[in-house]
């Protein structure tokens, strides 16, 4: 009996060993998701996947998968006994808490042997990325006009003629129905002058986002102007789009992970133009490709193409100020800033919104 005693505890001794040893070959993990793309509090459904190759199980398994701090858990832990040529397929649930192109962390598998006496640690990356939209908000919440004059926010205003909406009258060219002239100026002045509405009748927008919050870019970023930006730019966009309204987007913003410069897109009606334009700003980080400077003058080459430009800004710059209103007086701009500053040095001839979180700051 002691010999056969003896003999098992080898044996168990021997067999603990092997299966130590050959725990993580033909051992395969990975994670999936239910799709890529999810709103801010969307719950995101992931898919741990554990698959044994071998005639060998894996009596301890201990799994330790980290998401990072950006969703509403950080990490999650589970164990695990796989019987040989075992495919375990879980299921957990976590959903995002701020906007952007996430990665999770990765995990960590720990294998112990029958007997306690050793430990195993294994690496693993997750490679799937996720991205979490900016917040979606109505559009009359996040800002309101600068100039109380200018009224409600609505962008079909902002590109459709409203007789009521007049700001001055200017030489007839022409080219403008007779209903439009202004009979009392032009008997003043001696001669025909129409009418000058503070909007156009053509139909196409450009949405542009500057994610330029100071000079350098990277010194001192205004983060949370920033971000109100982005979630204003989908409003726009979505606001356009309700209304039928073609709309662009561009931006001097892009996430150095998946772009290596900014963003264009010609104006445009179809429903993926908005999918697309969403799943950018989502994206969006922190890397600027050009000053809003320039990219206010390679936009003034193409702006036959498009009647309307919506400038989002997360604040106007002194240095923003002149180029802005030179841009201005090549077509209708409409300009949105988060911030209040030198707004008033902006020209009238642009019609001028803030963020409604920044009316006290």
């Amino acid at each position: 009996m002691l010999w056969a005693f003896f003999g098992m505890l080898i044996a168990i001794i021997v067999l603990n060993e092997v299966l130590f040893y050959y725990g993580d070959k033909k051992l395969s993990y990975g994670v999936q998701t239910d799709k890529n793309v999810y709103e801010i509090g969307e719950e995101i459904t992931l898919t741990p996947v554990i698959e044994n190759r071998k005639i060998l199980s894996i009596p301890f398994l201990n799994v330790t998968e980290y998401y990072g701090e950006k969703f509403s858990e950080s990490q999650n832990t589970y164990h695990l006994f796989v019987m040989p040529l075992q495919r375990i397929t879980l299921e957990h649930k976590i959903y995002g808490k701020k906007r952007g192109l996430h990665t999770f962390d990765g995990a960590q598998l720990k294998m112990t042997d029958l007997l306690g006496f050793h430990n195993k640690f294994l690496e693993k990356a997750i490679n799937q990325e996720v991205v979490i939209l900016p917040r979606k908000e109505e559009l009359r919440e996040l800002i309101l006009p600068f100039d109380s004059l200018h009224g409600a926010v609505s962008v079909k205003r902002w590109i459709v003629d409203d007789p009521l909406m007049l700001r001055g009258v200017r030489e007839y060219t022409g080219r403008e129905s007779q209903r439009y002239i202004h009979w009392p100026s032009s008997l003043k002045h001696h001669r025909i002058l129409v009418k000058k509405f503070d909007f156009t009748a053509d139909q196409s927008a450009m949405v542009f986002l500057s994610m330029e919050s100071s000079k350098p870019y990277w010194k001192d970023p205004d983060v949370e102007a920033l971000e109100e930006s982005i979630i204003t730019a989908r409003a726009v966009l979505e606001e356009l789009m309700k209304e039928k309204i073609p709309a662009g987007f561009s931006s001097n913003g892009y996430n150095a992970k998946t772009d290596n410069g900014g963003v264009s897109f010609p104006p445009g009606l179809s429903p993926k133009n908005l999918e697309k334009y969403t799943m950018l700003l989502g994206k969006m980080g922190g890397m600027v490709s050009d000053s809003l400077e320039n990219s206010l003058k390679k936009l003034s080459r193409n702006r036959s193409s498009f009647q309307v430009v919506v400038l989002i800004v997360p604040k106007v710059l002194k240095e923003h100020v002149l180029p802005i209103n030179e841009f201005s007086k090549n077509g209708k701009l409409v300009l949105i800033a988060m911030r209040e500053d030198h707004l008033t040095e902006i020209s009238r001839n642009v019609r001028i919104y803030k963020g409604r979180d920044f009316l006290c700051s």
